[in-house]
């Protein structure tokens, strides 16, 4: 018989040694566990907001100009020989910018203008003073007869 209890014991002993092993691997897992979960739950909840955002930027809001071009090409502008050309119509739907006080921004509308050509528009502004014809803005570094050609129509003083 103690032959049987000696075997007894020893399984007795593997079975506590697992079960405690068991134990520290489960014990050890439970953080990882917290932390997946809420990795999880952050997860869930960004996802939601941004369902959110998509559904909030595929929204058609009718107010989201604020202004709209108001002048319609009609057929008094398109009078004269036939049909206007595009840079005609053009001309006529969009103001006149004035060369003697347009900033930066206002003169990159012009056909060909970028921010250094405005820029030396401006400083030629300044260290001659205003222009006294739309003609003189030839006289600026950088811009030619062809440029000037192009804008002409939408050039003011």
């Amino acid at each position: 018989m103690s032959r049987f209890k000696y075997v007894i014991n020893c399984i007795v002993e593997l079975n506590k040694s697992a079960f405690l092993s068991g134990l520290c691997l489960y014990l050890l897992g439970m953080p990882t566990m917290l932390q997946a979960q809420k990795f999880d739950q952050a997860y869930l909840k960004w996802k939601a907001e941004q369902q959110a955002q998509d559904i909030q930027l595929k929204k058609v809001d009718d107010n989201y100009y604020l202004s709209r071009p108001t002048i319609q090409p009609t057929q008094t502008h398109l009078a004269g020989k036939g049909r206007a050309s595009s840079t005609q119509v053009q001309s006529n739907l969009s103001p006149k910018i004035n060369l003697n006080s347009a900033n930066v921004a206002q003169l990159q509308q012009l056909n060909g203008v970028g921010a250094k050509k405005a820029q030396a528009i401006i400083d030629h502004r300044q260290q001659y003073g205003k222009f006294k014809n739309v003609e003189d803005i030839k006289n600026v570094k950088g811009i030619g007869p062809s440029l000037y050609e192009k804008n002409k129509n939408q050039l003011g003083l």
